[in-house]
């Protein structure tokens, strides 16, 4: 089976702190998006950190976020302790793998969900007391983990303007489950692409998210062509206000 990696950014700074570069480092990480839905009493599951021959000893820790979202769309992370994380802290080797073990205190069954509840899985690197060249790296992995079975999105979108008057679309899921976009074409009534946006974001169980378009004449029929993480098109009507 073939590894996801989560490419992730490394922000290198100088000592003086007034230069930063981006790279990327030898570090992977799977699977990339993880799911507790219980079944068999199912309530544990793992991710997997795995280093290049080229990376140095690297410290890292790992917290736990529960993951909401707030009105407009923003994700809001507080301190959680439901879920349980092994090890909390460790030390990746070049040529390496760390195994992340995390679980809730009790089945999924036993948490009575009425929607699909999210949490997000920070590994950030601890500070290196040895520094090379004056240069220090810090990187970090944030992924997404859901709990729940059989809950299902139900999106809405509609053609709206900001405070500031600038053309929105205003994305709506009142259904108990996620939904992740993964970009979206704009289309007349006539099928033409009006804009495309390679956006990403996931839109929570009853929550709502905005995309930010070009301003674009008065038009009825409009319709929204929506990639998903698993690179299927789904096609929907736009609402105008």
């Amino acid at each position: 089976m073939s590894h996801l990696s989560l490419i992730r950014q490394c922000f290198i700074s100088s000592i003086a702190g007034l230069m930063s570069a981006t790279a990327y480092a030898n570090v992977a990480i799977y699977p990339v998006k993880m799911q507790i839905n219980g079944d068999n009493r199912q309530r544990t599951t793992t991710i997997n950190l795995q280093s290049s021959a080229d990376e140095t000893p690297q410290n890292y820790e790992v917290r736990v976020y529960k993951w909401t979202q707030d009105s407009n769309g923003n994700d809001v992370l507080t301190d959680d302790n439901q879920l349980i994380i092994s090890p909390a802290s460790f030390v990746l080797e070049p040529n390496s793998k760390q195994v992340i073990r995390m679980g809730f205190k009790q089945p999924i069954s036993a948490m009575n969900l009425q929607k699909e509840e999210a949490w997000r899985i920070k590994i950030s690197p601890l500070p290196d007391a040895v520094k090379s060249n004056g240069i220090k790296y810090a990187y970090g992995f944030n992924v997404p983990l859901f709990a729940g079975k059989n809950f299902k999105a139900d999106l809405s979108f509609q053609l709206t303007k900001d405070t500031n008057s600038q053309s929105i679309i205003h994305a709506k899921n009142i259904g108990t489950g996620h939904f992740q976009i993964t970009g979206f074409t704009l289309q007349d009534a006539k099928g033409n692409s009006i804009f495309t946006s390679n956006e990403m974001k996931y839109i929570l169980s009853q929550q709502q998210v905005q995309f930010s378009i070009p301003a674009i004449k008065p038009q009825t029929r409009l319709q929204l062509i929506v990639q998903t993480a698993n690179d299927q098109l789904l096609k929907f009507d736009i609402a105008e206000q």
